[in-house]
Order: C-alpha cells, then sequence, then structure tokens
C-alpha cells in the first residue's frame, strides 16, 4: 500500500537534505522547483516555487492558501486534475522513499 505524504512532510525531507549536504542546499536555493521536479520525478507544471532563506533572528510562517468563494480548493483540484501539491502518492519498501529521489550534488 503506497503512503501518502502531505507538503509539510515533502519540506521537512528537503530541510534535511538541505542540512546535510551544502551542495544541495546551494542547489535549492538556486533552483526550487527544478530540485523538486527531479526528486518527485514529476513536473509542477505552473506550480511556482520559492526559496526562502532563513536566518538566525528571523523565522519565516508559511500561511497557507484559502480558497475564495466559488474557487476550487488543493482537495477540489486533486480530483479534478489529478492534482499533487497536497499528497503525494509515495511508495515505501525497507525504509526507503521508492518514489522520491535521493539527488547527490
Amino acid at each position: 500500500m503506497a503512503q501518502k505524504m502531505t507538503r509539510g512532510e515533502i519540506q521537512d525531507l528537503l530541510a534535511k537534505f538541505a542540512k546535510e549536504s551544502p551542495q544541495y542546499r546551494e542547489a535549492l536555493i538556486k533552483d526550487p522547483k527544478g530540485i523538486m521536479e527531479k526528486q518527485l520525478n514529476t513536473k509542477l507544471g505552473s506550480v511556482n516555487v520559492k526559496a526562502v532563506v532563513e536566518s538566525a533572528d528571523t523565522m519565516y510562517l508559511v500561511v497557507p492558501h484559502v480558497a475564495r468563494e466559488g474557487e476550487l480548493g488543493d482537495a477540489d483540484l486533486e480530483k479534478v486534475a489529478g492534482g499533487f501539491l497536497d499528497d503525494y502518492e509515495v511508495s515505501c519498501g525497507g525504509g526507503t522513499l521508492n518514489t522520491f529521489i535521493q539527488l547527490n550534488l
């Protein structure tokens, strides 16, 4: 059975990889969308991806998008378009995420 990963879980993995590898961190800062597409092995289409580098004295809070009246939310869009922004299907085997590719930069 495939495990679903939330957007937050994917962000946590990206942050973990960025802490472990200076080369990965720099690549993620330069091209966050490209790195995510490679790791998820999918295209993110028209989705914008921005990398924000935190400092010791600044904390960033991401406020989630809330659909306006008449606008489709992420869950609705997922049903219609097979979306991938909130839940990612990830097959796990032996503790390794099969569809989340580890990049060695």
